[in-house]
Order: structure tokens, then C-alpha cells, then sequence
């Protein structure tokens, strides 16, 4: 590294000495000096890193993979994979901070804080419903309405672990899901859902309890030959930064077992039906 100004020429392990004002550094590769490459993500994880900085990162998780550690299943989590890689890319001190979740089955975007100040911003935002996150679905049968809204109490069973609605007085937690149908299919449709609080479970419990459990559902539905987890993907998420103030989106495409489900129903007609032609892979604003 050369000064500017006549100073002192500092070498990568050289010394330290306080700066005078109006100094200028170039830092400049020594050519007969071997320097370490930036560790890159390992491929094959589970997961896609699409954004990073000192305050969030924003993922593109795979189907198969618990978002956080727990105590009932002794599996590595996506927490467990990205702290690896924060390490492996130098971070002495790597720290995440879920602030919210996705199911195992489920795929598509999360995102996480790497800061304590930036996760309470974060999660303001969640109480203020002004992070918008989009999933899309495919349940059982036909949805008579072209939109709707579920709103409801959800309490959870203490031995099966299932969440459901409860109108008992004082019990559950507020849950509100919005949904507009994208394409109605011969035996399913297709669903743009809106979840305008984070319950556990919200999306499946509540089109089950409507009479159309997501496709390959075990838990609230049934298994289905077509995909081998629940049809359900976390595609689109908006929240403003909390450290820049900015407003971000990110998109994530359909994963490749759930195409394939789609041209499996589409069957040999090709794709269905739905309003004004929308299309399931780009789901409107509710």
C-alpha cells in the first residue's frame, strides 16, 4: 500500500501509525504475493444466498430442510448450513437471528438478521403487517371464490403438534390469510396466498379447515403420487431494509417438483383455467 502524500509505503503485514488528515492510500496487488480466494458458497446445501450485507441475508431455501435447529429432530438446519458458511467466509463472530420461519416441506424465501438491531426492525415490521410475503399453492378441488379471506384464532394440540381454529374465549393467536385463485385446474387449484400474520402452520391449517388441504398435505391432507411434500412455495417477499430504509423485493421461481406437478394436473389440455388468464408463477397483489 502507497501514500500519496510521501509517507511511508505500509506492506500487507506491515505496522500501524495514526493517519494526518488528507492522506490519500492506494492499496495495490504485489504481484510476487499469493493471495487467498474469497471462500465461495458451497453448492449443494439446500439453499441460495440472493442477498447479503453487514444487516440481513435473504435465501432461497430448498424443500427438505428445517429452518431453525429443534429439539425434535437431531438434523442439521438452514441456521446450522449458513452459520458453517459464515465461518468459512472469515466472520469470526457469525450470528444469525430468524425472524421468521418457513416448514420443512415448504420452499422458497427467508429472511434472516445478522444484527440484533436490524432483527428488532425487522420484526417491528412483521407487527406493522408491512412486510408482504407471497406464497403460492395448490389444494385440493375446487375454491368457489376467485378471492377470499381466512381470519381466525389458531391454537395449538399439545400432542399432535396440528394447529386449528378455536372460538373459545381468550385461547389461540389472531391469524389472517388472504388468497386469490391463479388457475383452476380439473381436480385442484391454484392459489396466490398473502399472509398478513406468521402463525405456525396458518396457510395449511386454514384451507384445510375450508375443505382443500394443500396437495401432498400429510398433516392437514394426504400424500399425493404428484409431489412428495407439501405444494407450497414462499415466491415473493417486500420489506424495507432496516439499516438503509429502502424497500427491497425478491422473487424466487418454482422449484422443479413443483412444475412438475403443475404439468402433471395440467394433464394433456395443457393449463387450466383461472382469472383473467393469470398466471401461478406470477401471483397478482390481493
Amino acid at each position: 500500500m502507497r501514500c500519496d502524500t510521501g509517507g511511508p509505503a505500509i506492506s500487507a503485514g506491515g505496522y500501524a501509525r495514526r493517519l494526518v488528515p488528507g492522506e490519500r492510500f492506494t492499496i495495490t496487488f504485489e504481484p510476487e504475493r499469493r493471495y487467498q480466494p474469497r471462500p465461495k458458497e458451497r453448492p449443494g446445501r439446500g439453499y441460495k444466498v440472493l442477498f447479503r450485507d453487514d444487516d440481513l441475508v435473504v435465501v432461497d431455501k430448498a424443500p427438505d430442510l428445517l429452518t431453525v435447529p429443534t429439539s425434535l429432530r437431531d438434523e442439521e438446519s438452514l441456521v446450522d448450513r449458513l452459520l458453517d458458511s459464515e465461518r468459512g467466509r472469515g466472520v469470526r463472530r457469525a450470528a444469525l437471528y430468524p425472524v421468521h420461519r418457513l416448514d420443512r416441506d415448504t420452499s422458497g424465501l427467508l429472511l434472516f438478521a445478522r444484527r440484533k438491531p436490524a432483527q428488532e426492525g425487522l420484526k417491528a415490521q412483521f407487527v406493522e403487517h408491512t412486510i408482504e410475503r407471497r406464497y403460492l399453492a395448490i389444494v385440493e378441488g375446487r375454491v368457489v371464490l376467485d378471492q377470499g379471506r381466512f381470519e381466525s384464532r389458531l391454537v395449538e394440540d399439545p400432542r399432535s403438534l396440528k394447529v386449528h381454529s378455536t372460538r373459545k374465549p381468550g385461547e389461540g393467536k389472531q391469524a389472517i390469510t388472504e388468497y386469490r385463485v391463479t388457475e383452476r385446474l380439473p381436480r385442484a387449484t391454484v392459489v396466490s396466498v398473502r399472509l398478513l400474520t406468521g402463525r405456525k402452520n396458518q396457510i395449511r391449517a386454514h384451507f384445510a379447515e375450508a375443505g382443500h388441504p394443500l396437495l401432498g398435505d400429510r398433516r392437514y391432507g394426504r400424500p399425493s403420487p404428484g409431489i412428495g411434500r407439501t405444494a407450497l412455495h414462499a415466491m415473493r417477499l417486500t420489506f424495507t431494509h432496516p439499516g438503509t430504509g429502502h424497500r427491497m423485493t425478491f422473487q424466487s421461481p418454482l422449484p422443479p417438483d413443483f412444475r412438475g406437478l403443475l404439468r402433471l394436473l395440467r394433464g394433456p389440455a395443457g393449463p387450466g383455467t383461472g382469472p383473467a388468464g393469470a398466471d401461478p408463477s406470477t401471483p397478482e397483489e390481493a
